[in-house]
């Protein structure tokens, strides 16, 4: 059976993915096809490039990602995640996503055409760099001619790379959602909560071509940008996978 996986966006909630990897590679279950957005768009690419889920694991302990965060001082954004390129050329020895060992596919957002658009071919940096380019918070990147923006304000679940090429999809969102939110006392807390309203949206719609869909709760319980729980959001995704994949048969 040649099974496909779609890793939503999430933030510091995105490592979760890390954990639900693992836990289906100890299943027996090794997707051969890679869909990614945002958050998941990294995780994505490590693991399509070769890495097992326990050296992404490693590797996501030890890296300071604050340190790739710069202030931005233009009127586009309020952060920069140019130096980005730096940690992906380090660790990634491959220039465009065709060349990868596992077929990957990354989504990312049209500014100038508002669509969506799924890119399994091209500038592995740009593109990843693009679709985890939150609006306001991140400078949209220009590939082309066109400007492009995180493509889970477009699709936060991009299941559509994946149907009809794989026999089982397994689908993961990292976003549960909480039916009520009291703070919003700043511009940031305001635009991540209409950004979660967005991709319930949009993700809530194509859950339907998932064989299996996992979307741990307890990741209510990470902030979006809460670094120092990344440990937590990896164990989380670990611990309600090999839960869940008690209950089914595959």
């Amino acid at each position: 059976m040649r099974f496909g996986i779609v890793l939503s966006g999430g933030a510091v909630r995105g490592l979760a993915h890390i954990g639900v990897l693992k836990a289906l590679e100890e299943h027996g279950i090794k997707p051969s096809v890679v869909s990614g957005v945002s958050a998941g768009s990294i995780i994505g690419l490590f693991y399509s490039a070769g890495y097992s889920p326990s050296d992404i694991e490693d590797l996501a302990i030890k890296t300071d990602f604050k340190s790739y965060v710069k202030p931005s001082f233009s009127k586009e954004a309020l952060f920069s995640i140019e130096s980005m390129d730096t940690f992906l050329e380090k660790y990634i020895h491959y220039k465009d996503i065709s060349e990868l060992p596992k077929e990957f596919h990354v989504a990312i957002t049209n500014l100038n055409t508002a669509s969506v658009e799924y890119k399994n071919s091209g500038d592995i940096k740009k593109i990843v760099r693009a679709s985890c380019s939150l609006p306001v918070l991140f400078r949209p990147v220009k590939i082309d001619k066109f400007y492009y923006i995180d493509g889970g304000v477009m699709n936060n679940l991009p299941v559509e790379p994946l149907v009809s090429k794989v026999d089982y999809i397994i689908g993961v969102d990292v976003n549960p959602f909480l039916p009520e939110e009291k703070d919003f006392s700043n511009l940031i807390s305001i635009g991540i909560r209409s950004f979660d309203l967005a991709i319930k949206s949009n993700t809530e719609s194509r859950k339907q071509f998932c064989n299996l869909f996992i979307q741990p709760p307890e990741l209510t319980n990470i902030p979006l940008f809460a670094i120092w729980k990344k440990e937590d959001a990896i164990k989380i995704g670990y611990d309600y996978t090999k839960e869940l994949l008690k209950s089914i048969k595959i």
